[in-house]
């Protein structure tokens, strides 16, 4: 009588993809069943299987590589990696193998790394007095590359023209201002579900602006017309 025993074989379960900013802490996902005793987990990078982590029988080790010095921490109870203070090499595809009596499993999770939106600046190019109100060209810029800009304007009822420069990250906005309320003008970048808003500007329609307002900072002096 002959018996055979089965053993499974590793296999590429599962595939993650991971976002996180320059600087943050990210945790990157195992895949482990929460039900699953672990005796042994391997996190690799690179196809020549360079260990990161590891944890065998009660004993762990992360410190294989300089470059991730200081910056992992290895749960033993969900298989899960945790990087600190991300940095733009970090960002590759890691591997992790999970063992459990029985069973062995191997899974891949892509990790992308990105800065994080830097705040809009916005500029007051010039301020117009006429009949009842002002013309204002207004310009916003952002340091980012690929960004969406946009504008938030209140109250509705200030007329305005929005003109984008994708090419430049930059946009102006002209708008025509009653000297009998005070407008607010917000500049907003955009990318992916990301966005971060300029500080808000509320310039005086009787006045003559002479200075601009750079980084989202209130810098600007202003000169009085003669009536």
């Amino acid at each position: 009588m002959i018996n055979i025993a089965c053993v499974k074989t590793a296999t590429v379960a599962k595939s993650f993809q991971v976002f996180g900013y320059l600087g943050e802490n990210i945790t990157l996902p195992s895949g482990a069943d929460p039900s699953w005793n672990l005796f042994r987990i391997e996190w690799s990078i690179f196809t020549n299987t360079t260990w990161i982590a590891t944890y065998n029988n009660g004993e762990k080790n992360t410190r294989y590589i300089p470059q991730y010095a200081g910056r992992l921490a290895l749960s033993e109870t969900s298989g899960n990696l945790t990087i600190h203070h991300l940095k733009e090499n970090d960002a590759m595809e890691y591997t992790v193998n999970l063992l459990r009596k029985g069973d062995n499993e191997v899974n891949k999770i892509k990790l992308t790394v990105k800065q994080k939106l830097q705040q809009p600046s916005i500029q007051i190019v010039t301020s117009t007095s006429v009949e009842s109100g002002c013309l204002m060209v207004v310009n916003c810029s952002s340091l980012d590359k690929g960004v969406n800009l946009s504008w938030s304007v209140e109250p509705v009822s200030v007329l305005t023209i929005n003109k984008s420069h994708p090419s430049d990250s930059s946009a102006q906005l002209f708008a025509f201002v009653n000297t009998k309320e005070n407008s607010t003008f917000t500049c907003i970048s955009s990318r992916d579900t990301e966005s971060v808003s300029s500080e808000s500007v509320t310039p005086k329609c009787d006045s003559k602006i002479c200075g601009k307002l750079l980084n989202g900072t209130h810098s600007l002096t202003y000169k009085h017309q003669l009536r």
